[in-house]
């Protein structure tokens, strides 16, 4: 019997790039993951039955060798990504392949962030405005366009990396100089220099999250304190009315509509302010920071799942709503050498649904300002949504120590 593949092109390191390949195995594929950097990803060494290939992911000649190689002696039935960095990759290998999957021009539109927000200003919808850095002559033109208060961030990117709130035209000028000179993204690859200024846009933050255009659920988003956006925390389902769900929920129906992304997975970022609501962005990719997790807790729906079972044509699985869960991650509040209290009972003492730590303490913590900052998440579950978000938080404390 001709071997069924899944192919796996890098992954996001501290997401469910662990999932998607155990869940393939469970769906009874052969997973192939293919990498130009094994030592980035912890987890594979805990994977069993993972056929790896290396060769330099940044190459289309390579990459294209690796996979014409495994169709060579297996039938190719899956073809995807975990990362952003390769989503536009691996649409267009898949649909090479004839396979299933997204619009490779619709994860084009979606990550260049001018392109993407200039299309749906267009198509009427509530986005910031925003003006292209190219070079250091764009700047003062650019802050005079937009104004202050204003965000700064890369033209493409992902996990906050690089995004700075800005108000004075002395930090708007040094972000934006900063994004400029930024020549490799955060894997050491080449990227075209370039920036956004946008304007800011105050408010509660949530995100939509979808498959193959219909709604999984809403979740609530929680920040750090400025001028950075790191994400600290999430609450499912968003504690909202009825009204502001199903307009949050239309918005980001509207924008995948308007990108042509409607196929696949996407993670819809959003903010309102009293009953205006904007949306920041649209990613076409699962959400990050464990919220797939976080719904498997409290639906028993498995968004990693989901997304093979689409793109492998089969039935979709139910949602069952009840529980409400909320993660917090562990982000020290201090540089330097940083080791962890005594947590043994910690999951029972907080009653916690699930404990993680990215890695073994004690560690070197060296702030980023962005997703990097986060050493841990814990996760609690249950049915009064107030009282689940006061475990999640309390238990961060005690491991920091507060």
């Amino acid at each position: 019997m001709i071997k069924s593949a899944a192919i796996f092109i890098e992954s996001n390191t501290t997401g469910s790039g662990a999932d998607f390949i155990l869940r393939a195995q469970a769906l009874g594929l052969v997973p192939i993951f293919v990498t130009a950097s094994p030592e980035r990803y912890a987890f594979l060494s805990r994977i069993s039955n993972l056929e790896l290939r290396t060769c330099d992911t940044s190459s289309e000649t390579d990459l294209r060798a690796v996979i014409d190689s495994v169709a060579g002696d297996m039938r190719i039935v899956l073809l995807t990504t975990s990362s952003d960095f390769y989503l536009y990759t691996a649409a267009l290998e898949a649909r090479r392949q004839g396979l299933t999957g997204p619009d490779p021009n619709a994860i084009a539109l979606c990550q260049d962030k001018d392109r993407q927000a200039a299309a749906l200003r267009a198509a009427g919808i509530g986005v910031p405005y925003s003006a292209t850095v190219r070079a250091e002559c764009d700047i003062s033109r650019s802050i005079k366009q937009i104004g202050l208060p204003a965000v700064a961030k890369p033209i493409s990117g992902t996990g906050s990396i690089g995004v700075t709130f800005v108000d004075t035209q002395i930090d708007a000028t040094d972000a934006l100089r900063k994004l400029l000179g930024t020549t490799n993204d955060v894997r050491g690859r080449p990227i075209q220099p370039g920036a956004l200024l946008m304007s800011y846009v105050a408010g509660e933050e949530y995100s939509v999250e979808l498959l193959d255009s219909k709604i999984i659920g809403v979740t609530r988003k929680h920040l750090g304190p400025l001028p950075h956006f790191v994400e600290i925390g999430h609450d499912i389902p968003a504690r909202i009315s009825t009204g502001l769900r199903v307009k949050i929920e239309n918005k980001a129906l509207r924008a995948i509509q308007v990108l042509g992304h409607v196929k696949g997975p996407a993670h819809v970022e959003l903010r309102v302010d009293e009953d205006c609501v904007t949306i920041i962005e649209v990613n076409p990719r699962l959400a990050g920071g464990s919220i797939p997790t976080l719904f498997r807790y409290t639906t028993g729906f498995d968004p990693v799942l989901a997304v093979l079972r689409s793109l492998l044509g089969m039935s979709s699985l139910p949602l069952r709503g009840g529980a409400h869960g909320s993660i917090r991650f562990i982000v020290p509040e201090r540089e330097g050498s940083f080791a962890l209290p005594q947590c043994e009972h910690l999951v029972d003492h907080f009653e916690l649904a699930e404990f993680v730590l990215y890695h073994t303490p004690p560690l070197q913590f060296r702030r980023c300002n962005d997703f990097r900052d986060r050493i841990g998440h814990v996760i609690a579950v249950g049915d009064d949504p107030a009282v689940v978000a006061r475990r999640a938080e309390a238990a961060v404390a005690f491991i920091l120590g507060a």
